[in-house]
């Protein structure tokens, strides 16, 4: 894809989910777009801050319209939302293409997507109308507030979902600017901020978190989760045992009541410094690697990431369907605390096409043709393994299982089925594929069931009948001096749903 393509697809997708009418296809390219290629990002994020300039410009139009004509409001509030929409999305599309395409043919393009917001405008213009000047000088007070040009070095709400704010503490609505100095102080729910230099945040209550800068924020408790754009690479969290340096990723944390900090990345790599006199030196954690700072500043492993501790990754969130229940309670292993800083990541009803396989690879699960992934699958809660324990042969993996469930193991064809498994699971002559995708080569990922398909993998069954841990072994006793980047398999994959569904 080249770089007009991939702008033409960022906008389109972009304003989409922002209307709230786009397809799960949709949501789920985005997502797609925005995890793989760091202009996309870019693009995303300022397609974005456009989107919040020309909404709060258009109100403020809208305010003055509606005080000198007070019967013709509605109409003038839909033009000149639209208007503006239509002007700056066809500026935006004519600079990204060079020059290259007409202003014409943009702006009736942008005009037909931008309709969709064209509408609730209006409503609210009429509404305001009806509901007298006094209400609508405040509101428009508001409004004017939130528009003003910043010093470059805020943050912006982008999105306050089911938030109760702190008592006594400042609240913010939806589009107005967070300064340094100003501090976040939430209950519960969730905030979402784009800060000026390209970094995302988002913030669950319980939360104590304040603003300091453009590249720091400090965060007392809460879970927070962060995407860096490379323009903000050096962005940092602090909480009072330890700072996390952003060197291009995603990444969580999770601030308890007692100060204990953990630390999961996504993707990328951060900075991990230990305050205090007696601190250790800095660790540097990469994409699957995860790390837990006590109130003393002892550091211990993170075994498993669940959604109920860290938050996902700021992104294009689709809602997850799951069977009736989360199936896997907890995964464990027989490494040794800080031997390893790996963790598994347990997806809730999150198995589908396209989905990541491991903590450590690009890797995805898909179906192994256009049929599609086996359905009895689809919707079920997975484990995103490490994918380099595939060489480690003393190795044992603990699922712990919430509800009579049906277990599933997709393992690697071009490795024997090991004994555990012969004896302990069931084939069920279903296959899965595997799509490989590696940061450093030029290997990517295809889209959809039957795309890009490495090699295949098969489907083995074992019934639990009620709640319990199921100890899986090592992919193979066979050892290697290689690397295992270099070794040519896959660690397995493990799928639980409820008993009867599968």
């Amino acid at each position: 894809m080249n770089g007009l393509d991939l702008i033409n697809e960022v906008l389109e997708l972009t304003l989409a989910f922002q209307r709230g009418d786009a397809s799960a296809e949709e949501r789920a390219r985005l997502e797609r777009l925005l995890s793989d290629n760091p202009q996309a990002i870019e693009w995303y994020l300022r397609v974005v801050e456009d989107t919040l300039t020309l909404r709060a410009s258009a109100m403020v139009r809208e305010s003055s319209v509606q005080e000198s004509q007070p019967p013709l409001a509605g109409e003038a509030c839909g033009i000149a939302g639209v208007a503006l929409a239509e002007d700056r999305f066809a500026f935006l599309h004519t600079e990204a293409a060079g020059g290259n395409q007409t202003r014409a043919t943009w702006t009736a393009s942008w005009g037909r997507l931008w309709r969709g917001w064209a509408a609730p405008a209006m409503a609210a213009c009429l509404l305001l109308a009806v509901a007298g000047m006094l209400w609508w000088s405040a509101a428009g007070r508001n409004v004017a507030d939130a528009s003003q040009p910043t010093s470059g070095h805020a943050a912006r709400v982008v999105n306050v979902s089911n938030v109760e704010w702190s008592v006594g503490a400042k609240q913010y609505d939806e589009w107005s600017f967070v300064e340094p100095g100003d501090s976040l102080r939430i209950e519960r729910g969730l905030v979402n901020l784009f800060v000026d230099n390209g970094a995302e945040l988002l913030i669950e209550g319980p939360a104590d978190v304040d603003f300091v800068s453009l590249g720091k924020v400090f965060a007392r408790k809460g879970k927070l989760a962060a995407r860096v754009s490379p323009s903000a690479i050096g962005f940092s969290i602090e909480t009072p045992h330890a700072n996390v340096i952003d060197r291009g990723t995603s990444f969580g944390m999770s601030v308890d009541e007692n100060s204990r900090t953990d630390v999961v990345v996504y993707e990328g790599m951060v900075d991990l410094d230990v305050l205090g006199e007696n601190a250790p030196a800095r660790r540097r954690l990469e994409r699957g690697e995860a790390l837990s700072v006590s109130n003393l500043g002892k550091l211990s492993r993170i075994i498993t990431v669940e959604s109920k501790t860290f938050l996902e990754p700021p992104q294009v969130v689709r809602a997850v369907n799951g069977r009736g229940g989360q199936v896997i309670s907890s995964v464990s292993d027989n490494v040794r605390s800080l031997e390893t800083t790996k963790y598994y990541r347990v997806i809730p009803g999150g198995f589908r096409e396209d989905c990541r396989a491991y903590v450590d690879r690009g890797h995805q699960w898909n179906g192994v043709d256009q049929r599609g992934l086996p359905p009895f699958l689809v919707g079920g809660d997975y484990v995103m393994t490490y994918n380099d324990d595939k060489n480690v042969t003393e190795f044992e993996i603990a699922i712990g299982v919430s509800q009579p469930a049906a277990l599933y193991v997709i393992i690697d064809d071009r490795v024997p089925p090991p004994e555990w498994l012969k004896r302990d699971f069931v084939d069920t002559h279903w296959d899965v594929g595997s799509d490989e995708g590696y940061e450093d080569r030029i290997i990517g990922n295809g889209v959809g069931p039957g795309e890009s398909i490495d090699h295949s993998c098969s489907v083995w069954r074992r019934a639990v009948p009620e709640p319990t841990t199921v100890v899986l072994g090592a992919l193979s006793k066979e050892e290697f001096t290689l690397p295992a980047t270099d070794i040519g398999r896959s660690m397995y994959g493990v799928v639980a749903v409820p008993l009867g569904d599968g």
